[in-house]
């Protein structure tokens, strides 16, 4: 298996398990990305998602190159890869869940858009991040700079395209790529630790967070104000609503069901 999934306690984990390319993305791993995560979306059971690579040594290095001249040796073919990764990518982008990206050693290209989709990022203080399509003759998408200059300054993105080099995590964390570093031997209980936090709140009200932040980023032409309204109202007329403010009363920790 080059990925691998689990569900246990709300978590859903997804490993990128192909370890001897680095975590490169397969055409087959891009659809079972895709697949996973579509039926995560409306599956109850699954509050918070951490997305990780095999290994200790890559997240994921981007696509695996060494694939294109089969599955990209045609327009038919490139169109019909663009759709499997892109499928990916929405899934994981439009997922109303909170995600985690859990990166060790590098972070590259694709894999950095991976994380980059992720809601927060955590990353060893030995990982690396680049974006190299500079050093492949490849040029870069807008959305794929768009989703870069959404986390870093313009200023910082040219940097990172126009020489393609690695940049560490300091330097990933001063320019905003990732939420949190730690050294490599405690950077899993961090995220273990943030893990059991979130998934102990309210499942609805951080599904409204999550969606409401992504829509006051937006223009104000294309605010969707009234389903951010219908979240709010969602939550308020939630059991876990009234679960929450009796254990405030009562003193003791909610035990929300998302209902």
């Amino acid at each position: 298996m080059k990925t691998q999934t689990t569900v246990i306690n709300g978590v859903g984990r997804f490993t990128i398990n192909n370890p001897r390319k680095r975590n490169a993305m397969s055409k087959a791993m891009w659809a079972e990305m895709g697949a996973v995560f579509e039926t995560w979306a409306d599956d109850p059971t699954v509050r918070l998602i951490v997305l990780s690579g095999a290994g200790g040594k890559c997240f994921c290095a981007g696509n695996d190159i060494s694939e294109f001249a089969e599955v990209k040796n045609s327009k038919a073919d490139i169109s019909a890869y663009n759709q499997i990764t892109e499928r990916a990518y929405k899934a994981l982008k439009n997922i109303q869940k909170p995600t985690i990206a859990l990166i060790e050693g590098f972070c590259i290209g694709g894999g950095l858009e991976l994380a980059l989709l992720c809601d927060l990022q955590f990353a060893a203080s030995t990982a690396s991040f680049g974006v190299t399509p500079a050093k492949l003759g490849l040029g870069y998408k807008l959305e794929d700079i768009l989703l870069l200059v959404e986390n870093v300054s313009a200023k910082v993105a040219k940097e990172l395209l126009f020489t393609g080099r690695k940049f560490s995590a300091d330097d990933a964390l001063r320019w905003g790529l990732i939420s949190h570093i730690a050294k490599p031997e405690d950077l899993a209980s961090m995220v273990d630790a943030y893990v059991a936090e979130i998934v102990a709140n309210a499942p609805l009200s951080v599904k409204a967070a999550k969606v409401i932040v992504q829509e006051a980023i937006k223009s104000v032409s294309v605010r969707d104000t009234q389903m951010c309204q219908d979240l709010v109202d969602a939550c308020h007329e939630s059991n876990d609503y009234q679960e929450g403010q009796s254990a405030f009363s009562e003193k003791r920790k909610p035990n929300f069901s998302g209902t």
